[in-house]
């Protein structure tokens, strides 16, 4: 009974921190002033996302403007940014719509591993497209700038994830130097 018990409570706290992630990722509606970094201030009080006031954001305009874009390139750069925010939010939708599915069949009493594994299958499959969207937009970037500004892009990206303290495959703890 007690593993059971613990099998349940593992699980449930899995999805719990499943359903969270995409919340992580969320774009902001609204824009907002931005520092020397292209980090947006946020106050999303009221709007849905649960983070409070004082959330940071970039705003891809001032992220990209030391990169000297020419007007084409600021408008597919344009274009790929709000066709992935499409893409996204729709995935994202499904995703949403998966996990409360999978809430709803854990909390019944017969439930068991066996009859959630298809729906976590197909939450992980949402996942993965997700992620493939992602690296999709980077190289649809890295097709619209030039090698030189698409490497001091990704210096500026760096720079911004190690001051946040987060890297690639590094979740919000990362090895700081000094």
């Amino acid at each position: 009974m007690t593993k059971k018990l613990t099998m349940i409570i593992g699980v449930l706290a899995v999805t719990g921190l499943m359903a969270g992630i995409p919340a992580l990722y969320a774009e902001s509606p609204d824009g907002g002033p931005t520092d020397e970094q292209g980090i947006r201030q946020c106050d999303l009080k009221g709007t849905g996302y649960g983070w409070g006031s004082g959330r940071k954001q970039r705003d891809p305009e001032a992220f990209f403007k030391d990169l000297n874009l020419t007007a084409e390139q600021k408008e597919q750069l344009k274009a790929r940014r709000e066709a992935g925010m499409q893409q996204s939010k729709a995935v994202r939708e499904q995703l949403k719509v998966k996990m409360q599915a999978l809430h709803e069949e854990i909390a019944k009493p017969g439930t068991t591993r066996e009859s959630v594994n298809g729906l976590i299958g197909e939450i992980n499959a949402l996942k993965a497209q997700m992620f493939s969207q992602r690296i999709d937009g980077i190289f649809t970037t890295k097709q619209v700038l030039t090698p030189e500004q698409f490497t001091k892009m990704e210096e500026k990206h760096k720079k911004w994830m190690e001051k946040k303290g987060r890297g690639w495959g590094n979740r919000g703890g990362g090895q700081k130097e000094g």
